[in-house]
């Protein structure tokens, strides 16, 4: 499924806001709750988070002057994550590891 991405209401008296950045780009997987990109009104800078995790697909671009309602980007949030990054499998490896040597070992259950 894919959902739609919106500029948000950021306050009664703006109507428009400035597509400043893009933390991830088109393609690029966000988890939940992720900052994917930055907006600023005449008042204030703001980040737009992520509905749901999944892979990106960016409509606006940078610089883009967008209304309050406009779509930013869709996520499809039926694509899988990313595998894990090398370094990432070590540390996760390194901590299972750890946890291991640290449960008791001779455990009688009755």
């Amino acid at each position: 499924m894919s959902i739609e991405i919106k500029v948000p209401t950021v306050g009664e008296s703006i109507s428009e806001v400035t597509l400043v950045k893009w933390h991830k780009q088109d393609g690029e997987y966000a988890e939940r709750d992720e900052v994917i990109a930055e907006l600023e009104s005449e008042k204030a800078t703001f980040e737009l988070n992520a509905e749901q995790a999944g892979v990106i697909k960016t409509i606006a671009k940078e610089g883009d002057t967008l209304n309050i309602g406009d779509v930013v980007c869709s996520i499809d949030t039926d694509a899988p994550p990313p595998p894990p990054r090398r370094n990432q499998r070590k540390s996760l490896r390194k901590l299972r590891q750890k946890r291991k040597k640290q449960r008791p070992q001779n455990l009688m259950i009755t």
